[in-house]
């Protein structure tokens, strides 16, 4: 995330690569302006209870036992929460 955020000419060709290559360099940045704006790649990385639902729900189909499952039985969230705390990530990413 840091290097993304940080680092928008490694980024582009990172965008390049996996656009498949020969993108015009506007929509390489726009599409890394839409990245670092905070909704598609939040700096500090909680995972989603939505997105842990949506996971699940394909093994529910056929399994009782992940139809019960609560999506926050699966995340340890104490590291982030630590990091968090301590303030590694603001510092991480401020301005110079």
């Amino acid at each position: 995330m840091h290097r993304i955020y940080t680092d928008k000419e490694t980024s582009l060709k990172v965008l390049t690569k996996y656009f498949g290559g020969k993108i015009e360099r506007d929509i390489l940045e726009k599409s890394w302006e839409l990245l670092i704006d905070g909704h598609l790649l939040p700096k500090k990385q909680y995972p989603s209870v939505e997105g842990l639902k949506s996971i699940l729900a394909s093994p529910a189909d056929k399994n009782p036992r992940a139809k019960a499952a609560k999506p926050e039985d699966f995340a340890d969230l104490s590291f982030i929460e630590e990091l968090d705390r301590s303030g590694y990530a603001d510092i991480l990413f401020k301005k110079k």
